[in-house]
């Protein structure tokens, strides 16, 4: 079962919503370690000022460190209604003068007269410590004697969290408020995209007129455009095809109505010869409706928009010229035509698909073949030319006068002085074929100005680009 796709306003708000929580955490923590710095900075201070206090209570006598600490000073020292108070005082010994056994001594001991602060434990209890390096100058002992108060930390993680609340709750909000105006702003950019949808489901599946795409986002306009040009090319296929069928249909009819006439007229008669030549009547249709036919399937293959993509390969083009010349060597001694093959190239290779070469020839051929008299000639030739081979079909026929030479090529035209039996087919398939291939069609006269010369200019395979 196929996953049902996600909307773009959805998807567009998870990412939106996906950088924004992301930042939001990122505050979170930056608050939180600047709301616990603040309050360590705060009660450090507070700290170290009771430190000072209990060293000025410090003495020496006969160089023994002493701390004179009455007890009203000890209870204050030690009260706090939210937090444990610890002190302790050693001498430059490490021996302790009075307070906490279990106060542990800082990792370094700070410079005289200098201070510093830890983190440390003191049974279950995180402690947050002052050492202050009491220097003992001017007295009896040696040394400096280290003064450490200590307290557990309630009272800072409560402060903490009053300013981290106190700064997260408008962040969320912000954060809340964002979400609610990238809601609003999704949805108001995504209306043209809406109202572009009503009006394609609106639409008939016959209307293939472009998709007006001025007031969509820019964004989207590149793909309209695309599609746009698709239903272009696909309403110019269908065009061809509805002109292709039409035309198929009306070059039909006349040749199956004078089929079903000639075989009405031979079951009228009775006599065996006038039945053999009603009968030799209806081949002769026949054959021409099945030319007719193999024409109009030729080129339903060959023009654009037939689905068929058309598969080239290196081949030898004069080779080809010879093989399919030699092919209708018959149908022209039929009419006492002289067919011959010339070339000045032993090869030429080029990149093309060999059977619709093979009939953009056999039209030409077909084609002199059919217009040329009795006794006639026809020589087809390839010539080298600037990057291009001529393949060239001449006859000495009645010749093409030149304000017809463009519209030989259109579908079902033929001349107006014409007795040949051809469909008119022909030459549009040679031209389709010639422009698969990016090759040019010129119509000249041939020598001395008698018949007809066909060249079709095709681009040869450049050095390097074999398969």
């Amino acid at each position: 079962m196929r996953a049902k796709a996600r909307t773009l306003r959805r998807q567009l708000l998870i990412w939106l919503l996906a950088l924004l929580i992301p930042l939001l955490i990122l505050g979170g923590y930056n608050s939180y370690f600047r709301a616990y710095h603040f309050s360590n900075l705060a009660y450090d201070r507070s700290l170290f000022r009771a430190a000072l206090a209990l060293a000025d209570q410090v003495f020496v006598v006969h160089g023994k460190v002493l701390v004179d600490l009455p007890q009203k000073a000890l209870d204050l020292l030690e009260y706090d209604k939210d937090d444990w108070i610890y002190y302790r005082v050693t001498d430059p010994k490490g021996n302790i003068v009075t307070g906490e056994p279990r106060l542990l001594p800082p990792p370094t001991l700070p410079p005289p007269g200098e201070h510093l602060y830890y983190d440390t434990m003191l049974g279950d209890n995180h402690v947050r410590v002052v050492a202050f390096s009491l220097p003992l100058t001017g007295t009896s002992a040696k040394g400096s004697a280290l003064v450490q108060v200590a307290e557990t930390k309630s009272k800072r993680d409560r402060l903490a969290q009053e300013i981290i609340t106190t700064m997260m709750l408008p962040q969320l909000l912000i954060v809340l408020l964002a979400g609610a105006l990238v809601h609003y702003g999704v949805r108001r950019g995504l209306a043209p995209l809406e109202r572009l949808q009503r009006a394609v489901e609106q639409r008939s599946y016959r209307d293939l007129s472009a998709v007006p795409y001025e007031d969509a986002p820019r964004e989207v306009q590149p793909l309209l455009r695309a599609m746009n040009d698709l239903m272009k090319r696909l309403r110019e296929s269908m065009g061809r095809q509805q002109r292709f069928t039409a035309d198929a249909s009306h070059q039909l009819r006349t040749p199956l109505a004078g089929l079903q006439t000639q075989a009405e007229m031979a079951l009228r008669e009775t006599d065996p010869a006038h039945i053999r030549q009603a009968l030799e009547r209806i081949l002769a249709s026949a054959g021409r409706v099945s030319h007719l036919v193999s024409q109009l399937l030729a080129l339903a293959r060959v023009e654009p928009g037939s689905g068929r993509e058309i598969q080239q390969q290196p081949l030898d083009i004069v080779q080809l010229a010879r093989d399919t010349t030699a092919e209708w060597v018959s149908a022209a001694l039929d009419k006492h035509i002289d067919l011959g093959f010339e070339t000045d190239i032993p090869a030429q290779q080029i990149m093309g698909n060999p059977l619709m070469l093979h009939e953009l020839l056999a039209n030409l051929l077909d084609n002199a073949i059919r217009y040329s008299p009795k006794g006639g000639k026809i020589t087809v030739s390839t010539r080298d030319s600037d990057m291009h081979v001529l393949l060239a079909v001449e006859d000495d026929g009645p010749g093409i006068p030149p304000e017809e030479r463009e519209r030989i090529f259109e579908r079902f035209h033929r001349l107006s002085e014409s007795t040949s039996d051809g469909c008119g087919l022909g030459l549009a398939i040679v031209k389709e074929i010639a422009q698969a291939h990016q090759a040019e069609i010129m119509v000249t006269e041939g020598e001395d100005g008698l018949g007809t010369r066909m060249v079709v200019s095709i681009p040869v395979l450049k050095a390097g680009n074999a398969v």
